[in-house]
């Protein structure tokens, strides 16, 4: 290979042009395609700036020491490269800007359809999966109105696959007393009744509807629970009818003593909920 061959492959090596090269030499580029046409040789100091430019030494250049390797091509985009692969990034960052503006829409449109929707009276249909009461434990067989022992009741409530996205965040509980036997209350006459009702609300836990009631020196309380629910995103509650708890004591008579504790769970209490899961619910009516 002569020297000229050997420049003009070099060259090629690098995508330079004759014009480019000669830029770089400060030559013109008819003197470097003399170069490749072995018509002319390069003066030393050319020489030695083309080793430089190539990576090699004058004397592999010349082809005088060992074999020239042949350098690896410089990753030089194009211009219109350049300008194409711009314009696509940009038009990416667009389609991401818009595409995530439509989902926002769509979400909003989605929220407002959601709290215009409909609500219907659901009755006899079952609501929650899992419904459940436990009671602490508590020595029974008492007057009910010498009550010192601490009663917990743990709660726990989940609804069914129907109401995906909603979720128990807590219970209303309405606690009744009961009035003490007439001959101890003062003056040893008869009350007007059961004093009024209480009513406490229980945070549950949103990730397993589990919530807790203490009655702090239990007295034979009745005690009826309502949950209530929320759908997220939307914030819409449901409006729950009955009690989906209840506990109640059991008294023998004469001796007024405590004798059980009694707990009812309804998974289908009456409610009012949107329509579009009252039509998704299963009907017992239907069931074969």
């Amino acid at each position: 290979m002569t020297l000229g061959q050997r420049i003009q492959e070099l060259r090629k090596g690098l995508n330079l042009s004759q014009e480019e090269l000669g830029e770089r030499m400060g030559v013109s580029r008819q003197a470097i395609s003399k170069w490749e046409g072995d018509q002319t040789i390069p003066e030393l100091d050319k020489l030695i700036a083309l080793s430089k430019l190539f990576g090699l030494t004058v004397g592999q250049l010349l082809g005088v020491e060992q074999p020239v390797p042949t350098p690896a091509a410089h990753s030089r985009t194009p211009r219109r490269m350049k300008l194409l692969l711009a314009g696509m990034g940009a038009a990416i960052l667009i389609l991401s800007i818009l595409v995530g503006t439509l989902w926002s829409q769509v979400r909003v449109l989605e929220q407002q359809a959601a709290l215009n929707e409909e609500y219907v009276s659901c009755y006899d249909r079952e609501l929650f999966q899992t419904a459940e009461c436990e009671l602490s434990d508590m020595e029974l067989g008492f007057p009910w109105y010498e009550g010192d022992q601490d009663l917990t009741l743990d709660f726990t409530l989940r609804p069914v696959q129907q109401f995906k996205g909603w979720t128990v965040i807590g219970y209303t509980a309405r606690i009744q007393g009961r009035a003490k036997p007439w001959w101890l209350e003062p003056g040893g006459q008869p009350g007007d009744g059961d004093p009024p009702p209480r009513f406490e609300y229980l945070t549950a836990d949103p990730k397993t509807g589990k919530a807790s009631l203490t009655l702090t020196g239990y007295q034979g309380e009745s005690v009826t629970v309502l949950p209530v629910l929320r759908e997220k995103g939307t914030g819409r509650e449901l409006t729950i009818l009955d009690a989906v708890f209840t506990i109640t004591p059991e008294i023998h008579y004469p001796s007024l003593s405590l004798t059980a504790i009694q707990v009812e769970t309804e998974p289908a209490p009456g409610a009012v909920i949107p329509k579009s899961i009252a039509l998704a619910l299963p009907d017992p009516r239907f069931d074969s």
